[in-house]
């Protein structure tokens, strides 16, 4: 009994496995004098962030219950120094950050109290770290993870941050390398090549633009001596701008003439239609007697790849919120299905643990494609790990190189572990001639369309029949599997062996492993 005890709380605590330093720190760990208690007995919700958290290389922090108990990756710990690593795994928020307080508390409470998430950028939050207190810039977001039995809803909140120091300053000299440049024409050659910028003087008075070859470049066009005009149709810049962003002209012109120096972000649509985020700044150089801009300076940077990054973090966050929930709602559904077709607590253990750890393998495969979809080959493979090994001459794998959607991954991972567990029991693999094969590729449909036919082949086990009740197993490979993916599933069992296939429509495929 102790030792089925041990092995239930090893399985319980899977979600601990990885994460390098910190995972083994959290392993090691003494919980005891922390509010979180035994990693055993956490919620399911806070386990899916925490294996997400360490099994990432983006810095994530999580504040759980009602004192903000805190949790943290090997890719944070490097921004906060020894004063807070490792001492502060499992202490309450306000104790670890008394410092900010002020700043992080108010916007902790807000997400714990179920008004949303917050957005950070560029923020300074200064703290004390390798001995002394820095000025640390951040861009980082607090959204809620969700817990059921939480009076709102809200049992954590999830810290995902990038220190931005660094960008923040280099954002600060390029203010005063405006004033530089102009002294040093080799100088500003420099920057504005390895700083992917482009630069540009215009006369508003004269209604002429004059660019410099960088900036011709960065916008994709050409001009004579590099002149070009300011208003109307043949306004080079306004013809640049995303549609979107056009309206933005004349508030940047509002803005010269109320300000010397003023901030500007947007999007540009080169010749080619490739799209490039550009930021930078607007300087006044002189003005017309009544006080308006006449000459003004701008240099602005490519920022298209930062934006990117902003962009599959804020990605990243909805896709955890979603699929925590949707995992919630897959578990609790296969744990009641497993608890009807089971007699006893014993019985239900030994059915339900093997299929929890298929989704867990199945998160694996998601997790390495960044939640775009699964390797179909990948995903077979993981879940045939646990029943036979791999490179055995008794299991045949092979078909084209497939990515299909995440939610076609869960049905047909949940089918294949499914059709091994009864191959184990009472197929090809219970007996040692046995051999299974699976294998995929596409078929003609109807009205041209091609879905991929994914098949499961017995060979040289005992003789099969129709099983004379059909339990939760049976379900998953024939009706569940069939909802999920809107496809036809047909099982004969043929004297040589089960035959087992499923069609899987074009929807459910996101593309060829490996196309771009």
């Amino acid at each position: 009994m102790q030792h089925e005890s041990a092995r239930t709380r090893e399985t319980a605590t899977d979600f601990l496995a990885g994460g390098g330093e910190m995972g083994a720190i959290m392993r090691a760990h003494d919980w005891s004098d922390s509010s979180l208690g035994d990693p055993a007995t956490w919620p399911q919700s806070l386990r899916t962030a925490v294996r997400l958290l360490l099994n990432t290389g983006h810095p994530m922090y999580i504040f759980w219950g009602e004192d903000g108990a805190c949790i943290y990756n090997d890719a944070y710990r490097h921004s906060i120094g020894p004063e807070r690593h490792p001492g502060s795994l499992g202490r309450p928020a306000r104790e670890v950050w008394d410092e900010i307080w002020d700043i992080i508390g108010p916007q902790i409470e807000q997400v714990m109290a179920g008004r949303g998430a917050t957005w950070h950028e560029n923020h300074l939050v200064p703290i004390t770290r390798n001995g002394r207190r820095e000025d640390v810039y951040w861009t980082y977001s607090f959204s809620p993870l969700d817990d059921e039995t939480a009076p709102t809803g809200v049992g954590g909140v999830l810290v995902t941050v990038t220190e931005t120091t660094q960008h923040v300053l280099a954002e600060q000299r390029l203010g005063a390398l405006i004033q530089k440049l102009s002294d040093s024409e080799a100088l500003y050659r420099s920057a504005i090549t390895a700083g992917r910028m482009g630069a540009w003087q215009t006369d508003l008075v004269a209604k002429t633009r004059t660019w410099s070859k960088e900036g011709m470049a960065l916008f994709g066009f050409e001009l004579p001596g590099g002149r070009g005009q300011v208003g109307g149709d043949a306004d080079e810049f306004g013809s640049s701008l995303h549609p979107d962003d056009r309206h933005l002209l004349q508030h940047f012109h509002e803005l010269a003439d109320k300000q010397d120096s003023f901030a500007a972000e947007y999007r540009i649509v080169r010749p080619g239609g490739e799209i490039l985020w550009l930021s930078g700044r607007g300087q006044v150089v002189s003005r017309t007697p009544d006080g308006r801009a006449h000459r003004m300076v701008n240099i602005v940077a490519d920022i298209t790849e930062r934006k990117q990054t902003e962009e599959h973090v804020q990605f990243l966050m909805r896709e955890i919120s979603h699929r925590s929930k949707n995992l919630m709602a897959v578990i609790q559904s296969i744990a009641r299905r497993t608890a009807r077709s089971s007699g006893t607590i014993e019985e239900f253990d030994i059915r339900f643990q093997p299929r929890l750890q298929s989704l867990a393998a199945l998160h694996d495969v998601l997790f390495n494609e960044g939640w775009r979809g699964a390797p179909l080959a990948d995903l077979v493979r993981q879940q045939l790990v646990p029943f036979i090994e791999l490179q055995s001459e008794r299991i045949d794998i092979a078909g084209p190189a497939i990515l299909v959607t995440a939610g076609a991954a869960q049905a047909i991972s949940l089918a294949i572990h499914e059709l091994a567990t009864n191959a184990t029991k009472y197929g090809a693999w219970s007996v040692a001639a046995g051999k299974v094969a699976v294998t995929w590729r596409f078929v003609s449909g109807t009205g041209g369309s091609r879905p991929l036919l994914l098949s499961w082949v017995e060979r040289g086990g005992p003789r099969v029949a129709p099983p004379a009740r059909k339990g939760f197993g049976h379900l998953v490979i024939d009706d569940m599997i069939a909802r999920a993916l809107d496809g036809k599933v047909e099982m004969e069992f043929a004297e040589q062996g089960l035959n087992w296939t499923v069609s899987i429509p074009e929807p459910n495929l996101v593309r060829a492993a490996g196309d771009s």
